[in-house]
């Protein structure tokens, strides 16, 4: 009795299972062949290199293709000095530089040049 009841629950677990999963029965390849697979967490890691705070390289596994991968600095652990030197650096790629236009001393007299544009 208990192992008809145990077939019972495989075959209705089974079943469930087809009717929950909408991908065809036989997957082939062309699928993934038209487009790049647009998901937000990828099914495996994958080999990246940590860059440390300190410049050392470590090898781990991560969820998304990528190279390399850069650990933040605490600005906290800095030295005054070098945290001023980050601020300041960070500071102005945020500023937009205004770049003044040349004065132009022009000279330019439309007088002297109308008799090339009138028409004869």
């Amino acid at each position: 009795m208990s192992t008809l009841c145990g077939t019972l629950r495989f075959v209705q677990r089974a079943s469930a299972r087809r009717l929950l999963h909408g991908s065809p029965a036989l997957p082939n390849s062309n699928r993934a062949a038209l487009t790049r697979v647009r998901r937000a967490v990828y099914a495996r890691l994958y080999p990246v290199l940590l860059v440390r705070e300190d410049g050392s390289t470590v090898h781990i596994r991560y969820r998304e293709p990528r190279r390399l991968l850069a650990m933040p600095v605490d600005v906290d652990t800095l030295s005054p000095e070098e945290r001023k030197a980050r601020l300041r650096r960070r500071d102005s790629r945020l500023v937009e530089k205004k770049e003044e236009e040349p004065e132009v001393l022009d000279d330019f007299q439309l007088d002297r040049y109308q008799k090339f544009w009138k028409k004869k």
